[in-house]
């Protein structure tokens, strides 16, 4: 049994310290739980006892601008923090990147509040790798939520989610239609008939893999690098064949709906930290791509010598500020190095490491560059290496259906 968590609530509403305590009886055996709503009360549990959780509303009597994240993050680096404000939602986070790893919007229900708790504890690995929270923070204009994300996120929030409603929204977006329906419609999805219209779409991806998909594609759909040796095409076309292959392993080996959806969408998403370091650092990355063409080292061993960080822990940290499921995080952050899995099931980090390696051995986009290579011993030592050829079976066959283009 794991040591008892530490747990601060920050807020200069009393009453809403009080109600949180109430909301909080039910863990008070796993978790130490303290609560502070002045500036002394506040400075005093810092300095007198290490935290896992801060959750915290900035506005405090007492601190000026954002004295009070600074204080946070400074006195406890190993903390999980959170924003817990009216005025913090997904369109504007990005902005306290530096300061959180998570928001929470008031007002809020007592299972999101502990459900984010608990999230966030089991994703310490990756909120708490400092090198990519840095390389985030100093980044000066990082990608925007899509208004459609928005708009799905507050619909999907309802309790009487209506699919037409969801089916409207995507169709009064002619750009993210075509992108869904190009998806849906792929050779690797096997359907007998095609899919005409976003509603049939949203029912056959799914709901929970919808707004991680809008993102996606609107991230792919962004402006054309403007490097000759990085193409945001190919790389998109490279995730969505990762995504439908990983999502055919997982369905031949009998897995569930929700899991085929989270494996899909983690492939989609998988390389998504490249996106980010290829426009945010741009001289860096065009020294990464040359080191990788000249010599025979992989990109992830290029980003880590250049920058510090990888794309996968990039692309990891930021669907966890999103807020996105747990196995779509940790099969991006470990797509590369399945040895950080905590589980030797399979899931969808694994699928998604296998098709990686496939779609680069099935479909060679860049001869300059050293292939993804899979985890041999890892896999090996964990009974996976046995289905290899049968995976790359139906995938390779899936590839003869396929067009070019997904």
């Amino acid at each position: 049994m794991g040591y008892s968590k530490n747990i601060l609530f920050i807020d200069r509403d009393t009453a809403q310290l009080e109600a949180l305590d109430k909301s909080m009886a039910s863990m008070k055996k796993r978790w130490q739980v303290y609560y502070a709503s002045t500036k002394e009360e506040i400075m005093d549990l810092l300095r007198t006892r290490p935290f896992d959780i801060i959750a915290m509303d900035f506005k405090i009597d007492g601190f000026k601008d954002d004295e009070l994240l600074e204080e946070i993050k400074n006195r406890q680096p190993g903390s999980i923090r959170f924003i817990i404000s009216e005025s913090i939602n997904s369109e504007n986070c990005l902005k306290f990147v530096k300061y959180a790893h998570q928001f929470i919007t008031k007002p809020y229900t007592e299972s999101e509040l502990l459900g984010k708790i608990k999230k966030g504890l089991r994703l310490k690995h990756v909120f708490l790798n400092e090198r990519a929270a840095k390389g985030i923070a100093s980044i000066e204009e990082l990608p925007t939520m899509p208004d459609l994300f928005v708009q799905l996120e507050r619909e999907l929030s309802k309790d009487d989610v209506m699919i037409s409603n969801i089916g409207k929204l995507i169709g009064e977006d002619m750009s993210m239609t075509a992108g869904l329906l190009k998806l849906v419609n792929s050779p690797f999805f096997g359907l007998y008939s095609r899919v005409t219209n976003p509603e049939q779409a949203v029912t056959l991806l799914g709901l929970d893999n919808l707004k991680g998909l809008v993102l996606g594609i609107h991230l792919f759909n962004l402006r054309e690098s403007k490097k000759k040796d990085f193409s945001i095409e190919k790389l998109g076309r490279h995730c969505q064949y990762t995504a439908l292959m990983a999502r055919a392993i997982i369905k031949a080996e009998g897995g569930s709906n929700e899991l085929a959806e989270h494996t899909f969408l983690a492939g989609f998403l998988h390389d998504i930290g490249k996106l980010v370091l290829s426009t945010s650092y741009t001289e860096e990355y065009s020294t990464i791509l040359s080191i990788v063409q000249e010599t025979d080292i992989t990109v992830q061993e290029a980003e880590k010598d250049i920058l510090g960080f990888t794309h996968a822990e990039v692309g990891a940290y930021l669907l966890a500020i999103w807020g996105f499921d747990e196995d779509v995080i940790e099969a991006i952050y470990c797509h590369h190095k399945p040895q950080r899995l905590g589980s030797i099931d399979l899931s969808p980090a694994v699928a998604v490491h296998v098709a990686n390696s496939f779609d680069h051995e099935l479909r060679v986009s860049n001869n300059d560059y050293t292939p993804h290579l899979l985890s041999a011993d890892w896999l090996e030592q964990n009974n996976f290496s046995a289905k290899l050829p049968e995976w790359l079976h139906i995938c390779a066959e899936m590839m003869e259906d396929a067009t070019d283009e997904v």
